[in-house]
């Protein structure tokens, strides 16, 4: 099932090539090459290597000096060493996934007293005017198109947790919104809470199997992240709850899709990070060209099952562990 896929595809395509065109114009009459950073939220994860692969794709196109960094750790202050660093080096635009939306002000609004453009993807600070755009997915619809999915993996019926990273995140505490809306809709449901994992595999694993090896009630778990879905496949496993216990989550890995064409996953919403990556390109080419760019910009998403995952729509929405 595809959401919002066709309109947003259109919307940034037109944008890419609107912005691409002004650009070449430019750098044809002689302007220096724009140069952008992309800071990841962390290195290594799927969803922002594959940021990084549509961004260079784009920029290769507008022949825009790319580059990027990131912690190897979900960190705040490792990634605002990391921006400070890239402020002093002067480019024209960082786009950045914030490790958090209050604690990266300081450092970004020092980008934007320096003249760069603020490109925010999947999260938006919490002061809206240092940015020049935030380009992520609707995470309320995500997580209520998530919850919907698990429900009916759980027959309506059952008790089920939620993993989440941290408590204060804005965009997963929408994507958990979102999942409690949808299973408000079946009496049968009995909603046991978040546990947080602090973006740890190893302890999204050790919850699920210890709840459902305490509580033989448990029919299903809710991921709002990479790390937590990988967790939790491995605690269902551990607790031998195969076939009994279901997982619906975000994002896609390698042990992800493996366990999605095996079942042991019962569903993914799969955003569309290659895309954006292709989009904060797109607008920092448009922001120096001296065009408009809308402050908030949605990205399409999927929801991936057994029975979807390996047709090429989906495939197409799939992560990247590297870029072609």
């Amino acid at each position: 099932m595809i959401h919002r896929s066709r309109k947003a595809a259109l919307a940034l395509t037109l944008l890419v090539f609107i912005a691409v065109a002004a650009y070449s114009a430019s750098v044809s009459s002689g302007a220096d090459p724009l140069k952008v950073v992309y800071v990841q939220g962390l290195t290594g994860n799927p969803f922002y290597t594959t940021v990084t692969c549509g961004a260079q794709a784009a920029a290769k196109t507008a022949n825009v000096n790319f580059s990027f960094q990131g912690p190897g750790e979900w960190s705040v202050e490792k990634q605002t060493t990391i921006v400070n660093a890239i402020v002093a080096s002067k480019p024209n635009a960082i786009m950045i996934s914030a490790a958090d939306p209050k604690a990266m002000i300081i450092p970004l609004k020092a980008a934007k007293d320096a003249g760069i453009k603020v490109i925010m993807i999947d999260g938006d600070l919490a002061d809206k005017s240092i940015a020049i755009t935030n380009i992520q997915s609707d995470n309320v619809l995500g997580g209520r198109l998530g919850g919907a999915r698990l429900a009916k993996l759980m027959g309506g019926k059952g008790s089920v947790i939620a993993l989440d990273n941290e408590p204060g995140i804005p965009l997963t505490e929408d994507r958990i919104k979102g999942f409690k809306q949808a299973i408000s809709k079946f009496p049968g449901i009995k909603f046991l809470g978040v546990k947080y994992t602090h973006n740890q595999t190893a302890s999204a694993a050790n919850i699920v199997s210890t709840t459902a090896s305490s509580n033989a009630d448990l029919k299903g778990v809710f991921s709002a992240e990479t790390n937590n879905s990988e967790g939790a496949i491995t605690g269902v496993r551990e607790a031998k709850k195969i076939g009994k216990v279901f997982i619906v989550g975000y994002d896609t890995s390698d042990p992800i899709v493996a366990a999605l064409r095996k079942g042991t996953m019962g569903g993914a919403v799969v955003q569309y990070p290659y895309g954006e990556g292709k989009l904060g390109i797109a607008s920092a080419v448009a922001a120096a060209a001296g065009g408009s760019v809308p402050r908030n910009q949605s990205a399409p998403f999927v929801i991936a099952t057994k029975q979807n995952v390996n047709t090429p729509k989906v495939q197409r929405f799939i992560y990247s562990t590297k870029c072609k």
